[in-house]
């Protein structure tokens, strides 16, 4: 700005230049507006005498006045002005008022035109700034229609002894302060271009340049000290920020760890509530609480009684292997574990091994050797109505990791299940009662001559109590034997004892020589009587085995399913009757023939029906089962049970197999022997077998007969611990090996790692024999393994 003022001849153009330059600097890059006008001002008693001519000349009285030049702005209309020339209003006055009364209002709001009417009255210093803002602008409509201006910035100062310059900006936005502060340096500058187009004095150039860099010198040190605030303020919030991202960060780990308690402690509700198998119940519990606890480990230790009620001890493990604990005793009532196994209350330590209780007791006097170290430790009694059910216990090798939230955390926990344990140790004990019940009411098939017979019972997998199902072989005059497969609707105990009584009755029909639809008829008044509005169904069929003939009944049952000599299975579903219990119905009957080398199958609907399952696809899966390659009808069982239930039956199971040898060398001959559990038993059934093998004149199967008994037996010395029974059958052309245990640890093929030599006998059963698997029986498991003889 200074060289291109510098450049002009005139006072006149030298404003004309500040103008342009200050306009030209305020046009908006965006979109090419400015702001709405610039005007620079010049005063001074020669301006009306070298300022160009006017439209209003000045009157002569007034030898001082204020030439207003250099407007630069689309929209500059100055009232009382005819042409492009400047302005010559005298400073102050009233004629001056009347004439450019716009003009001298806005001069007297920036102080310019102040005084008496003697004359204007000059800044006091060498430059001025004056900020305009908010209401002071009012009537800026007036001299700039229609430009919204919202605030005007006006600076200026003193050029020589009695001429003085001003700089007037109008904006559309609000200036502060600040801005007006940051103008004392541009005005300055201004006030030192001017002076060089008038060509000035050295010493007023030199004045006007020491006040621009005093100015300037100013402005560094006032922004330095706002620069320095400000980084102040900076470090101070970022110092804030990031203890509030901590803060914050902490407190979404907090909530995050609530949130994930809060799941845990309804999954956990939810399963307790719902669950009543006593060992997932406990399973369940002790993993819930390991978790909420943030123990390395933990154990739940629980009370159950056994069938002579008497009460023994259990455990369940949850965080490490349970084979972490398998050679450590059960827990004694110590001084440390008393609290909890009386129920006296919590047991909360930062580190146990300092506790005035640990280490007292022989003959460890502290941890057994090889137990995972415990120095935090808690223990919470699971008490209901002030017996001690059992008890959470649980560690970490650290100090202090258990704090009492986590204590109140168990201690709730403890309490729900405490509940679930009532309700699942009642729902057994019901359950075995009905299971008890219905035992004994379903007695050991009797042999009949001519037949080979076998049957299961299997309760429902989904523990939801005993049911009404039940088989039967009645032995008959004559060479008949009654065959009855039946299911009373509903569980629990009053289904039990229903089908007792429904199959005393039957027994009592058959003996007195009543045809299978005859039963039937009498069994359904019957049921009508004796429990109104229960269903039964019951298949009752009567087979003559000098004649090779079957006539059966069917009352709203599935059909038995017959495989003939050959190899072809059907069912007999050609007349199917009602359910038992609607009244006095009569029921057809269906005659079939059942020659020698026959097999016939009874079942209840628990053997092919299962959620998510239609019944058509079980029974077409039992059809191919019968239709092919079957053996020993024991081993037929097992296998065909494990076909199509494989444990995931979602009602009882019950299953009356027969089959008519085809001659004597086909009849069923079997060997049995009890062994105590001790090592010898496995050299002495190594020895049963290789002597009965060469009987049966199978000398060619003795050492794979041996090799499975020692296998099998060694297992169930191993693994039982209880007197156990071997049973060796032979039928037609396969021989069957079963070992009896009370174990409930069933045999798997596992592969053993290398270094290992356990699990690896189960690979020879599974190589030698054509087939093997287990049964489950009461009180314990019955392994068995089919060989065929040629």
């Amino acid at each position: 700005m200074r060289k291109a003022v510098s450049a002009v001849s005139s006072p006149d153009a030298a404003v004309q230049t500040v103008a342009d330059f200050f306009y030209d600097s305020l046009v908006d890059a965006r979109d090419g507006r400015a702001c709405p006008a610039v005007g620079v001002f010049l005063a001074g008693p020669g301006n009306a005498d070298t300022a160009a001519p006017s439209a209003v000349e000045p009157p002569a009285e007034h030898a001082r006045c204020l030439s207003l030049v250099g407007f630069r702005g689309p929209y500059v209309c100055w009232p009382g002005t005819e042409g492009s020339g400047p302005l010559h209003i005298p400073v102050p006055s009233s004629v001056a008022a009347h004439e450019a009364p716009s003009v001298h209002r806005l001069l007297e709001r920036l102080g310019v035109a102040t005084g008496d009417a003697d004359g204007a009255v000059p800044p006091e210093s060498d430059v001025e700034v004056v900020a305009v803002s908010g209401n002071q602008v009012d009537g800026m409509e007036e001299l700039l229609p229609g430009q919204g201006v919202r605030s005007v910035l006006a600076f200026g100062g003193t050029l020589s002894p009695g001429e003085w310059f001003s700089v007037v900006l109008f904006s559309r936005v609000p200036l502060s302060a600040e801005v007006a502060t940051l103008f004392r340096t541009v005005t300055g500058s201004t006030r030192l271009a001017l002076l060089s187009a008038a060509g000035p004095s050295p010493t007023a150039e030199a004045d006007a340049a020491r006040t621009l860099l005093e100015g300037l010198e100013s402005l560094v040190g006032q922004r330095a000290a706002h620069l320095q605030t400000v980084v102040a303020e900076l470090r101070s919030a970022t110092t804030e920020l990031r203890r509030s991202q901590k803060e914050l960060e902490q407190r979404e780990r907090e909530l995050r760890e609530e949130a994930a308690i809060v799941e845990l402690l309804q999954e956990a509700g939810s399963v307790l509530a719902a669950e009543l198998d006593l060992d997932a119940l406990v399973q369940h519990a002790v993993d819930a609480a390991t978790r909420l606890a943030g123990a390395a480990f933990g154990a739940f230790f629980y009370n159950v009684l056994g069938e002579t009620g008497e009460s023994y001890l259990l455990y369940v493990i949850s965080g490490v292997d349970r084979s972490a604990f398998d050679k450590f005793p059960m827990p004694r009532n110590t001084l440390v574990f008393e609290q909890t196994f009386r129920g006296l209350g919590v047991v909360r330590s930062d580190d146990i091994t300092a506790d005035a209780r640990y280490g007292h007791n022989a003959p460890h006097h502290g941890m057994p050797e090889g137990h995972l170290p415990v120095r935090s430790y808690l223990a919470v009694p699971v008490m209901s109505r002030g017996t001690v059910l059992g008890g959470f216990f649980f560690g970490h090798p650290e100090r202090g990791v258990f704090t009492e939230r986590h204590e109140r955390l168990i201690t709730g926990l403890a309490a729900q299940t405490a509940v679930a344990l009532q309700n699942a140790q009642t729902y057994r004990q019901e359950r075995e009662a009905a299971t008890e019940l219905q035992r004994h009411l379903l007695p050991a098939l009797p042999r009949v001559d001519g037949v080979a017979s076998t049957s299961r019972y299997l309760p429902a997998a989904r523990d939801r109590g005993a049911g009404g199902d039940w088989v039967d072989l009645i032995p008959l005059p004559d060479g008949e034997v009654a065959l009855v497969v039946g299911d009373v609707m509903g569980k629990g105990v009053r289904a039990a004892a229903v089908m007792g009584q429904i199959r005393t009755a039957c027994r009592a029909y058959a003996q007195l020589g009543l045809a299978p639809a005859e039963v039937l008829e009498q069994l359904s008044v019957l049921v009508d009587d004796i429990a109104p509005g229960s269903i039964a169904t019951c298949v009752y069929a009567v087979l003559d085995t000098r004649r090779d003939r079957l006539r059966a009944a069917v009352a709203g049952h599935l059909p038995p399913a017959q495989r003939d000599p050959g190899g072809s299975v059907r069912f007999l579903d050609e007349k199917v009757g009602p359910p038992l219990g609607v009244g006095r119905r009569r029921y057809a009957e269906q005659e079939v023939s059942l020659p020698p080398g026959s097999r016939l199958l009874l079942y209840t609907d628990g053997l092919v029906e299962r959620r998510g399952r239609p019944i058509d696809d079980g029974l077409r899966q039992l059809r191919e089962l019968l239709a092919g390659p079957v053996g020993e009808i024991e081993a037929d069982c097992d296998s065909w049970l494990d076909a199509l239930a494989g444990g995931q039956h979602d009602d009882d199971i019950a299953m009356l197999y027969l089959h008519r040898p085809e001659d004597a060398s086909h009849q069923v001959v079997a060997v049995v022997r009890d062994y105590a559990p001790v090592s010898s038993a496995v050299p002495d059934a190594r020895q049963l077998v290789s002597v009965v093998m060469r009987e049966w004149g199978l000398r060619h199967l003795a050492n794979d007969m041996m090799l499975i008994a020692d296998e099998m037996v060694a297992n169930a010395v191993r693994h039982a611990r209880t007197p156990l029974r071997v049973e060796l059958r032979r039928a037609g052309e396969r021989v069957v090996l079963e070992v009896t245990d009370s174990s409930l640890e069933e045999p798997r093929l596992i592969v053993s790692h290398p270094g290992e030599f356990g699990h690896r006998g189960i690979f020879l059963v599974d190589a030698i024999a054509s087939r093997w698997g287990t049964r489950w029986i009461d009180g314990g498991k019955v392994v068995w393994a089919e060989v065929k003889t040629s």
